[in-house]
């Protein structure tokens, strides 16, 4: 299913009606709102799990707007997962508000831990509860664990980092099944967040 979303302003400061008429000789109606298309949201099924999808257009700076339409799809009596793109943006914010609990995931880099500590702050000033998940781990990553274990913060998960899992994402094959070794991963990483949202 394919649905296409328009943007329509939400404040009018001066609507057309009244544009210009406080100001002599001028022309009523001179200025109009119209709606504009920002996105599409789709919608699809893998098995027992609905999957909705925001794509936005080509050159639109807009994201939020679609960010809501696709969050009016939830449902109240399921687990929702919303992946959005890294960073402290306004997509992110707009996706992760409303969330019972966020999952920041990084990477055992100095970039990666600049963007955590980011990331970690925008958390703190929303209020929301989250854990962290460090993917690719190759060897001692000790610069984010010493940053977690400083702010106290836990962490959920440790992806090792493995070509072959990059080469079935590739794929488009979902990577618990191609590397079933990788399911326990996911197991902790669950137990983890089942623990952090029934507290």
């Amino acid at each position: 299913m394919r649905q296409v979303l328009l943007d329509l302003p939400v404040q009018r400061h001066r609507g057309p009606e009244n544009i210009g008429a406080d100001i002599p000789g001028t022309l009523q109606g001179a200025i109009r709102e119209i709606g504009r298309e920002v996105g599409v949201r789709e919608k699809g099924r893998a098995g027992d799990i609905e999957f909705h999808q925001g794509r936005l257009r080509i050159g639109e700076a807009m994201a939020p707007p679609l960010i809501q339409a696709v969050k009016e799809c939830l449902q109240n009596d399921r687990l929702n997962l919303m992946d959005c793109p890294p960073g402290t943006s306004c997509p992110v914010i707009a996706a992760v508000q409303g969330s019972d609990f966020v999952i920041l995931v990084t990477e055992p880099t100095p970039f990666g831990l600049h963007d955590l500590t980011l990331a970690v702050e925008t958390m703190h000033s929303l209020a929301l509860p989250f854990g962290v998940v460090v993917n690719r781990v190759q060897g001692d990553y000790s610069l984010v664990r010493d940053y977690c274990r400083q702010q106290q913060i836990e962490i959920l998960a440790e992806i090792p980092d493995d070509r072959r899992a990059a080469e079935a994402y590739s794929r488009g094959e979902v990577l618990a099944e191609a590397l079933p070794e990788f399911q326990r991963h996911f197991h902790v990483l669950w137990k983890g967040i089942r623990k952090k949202i029934s507290a």
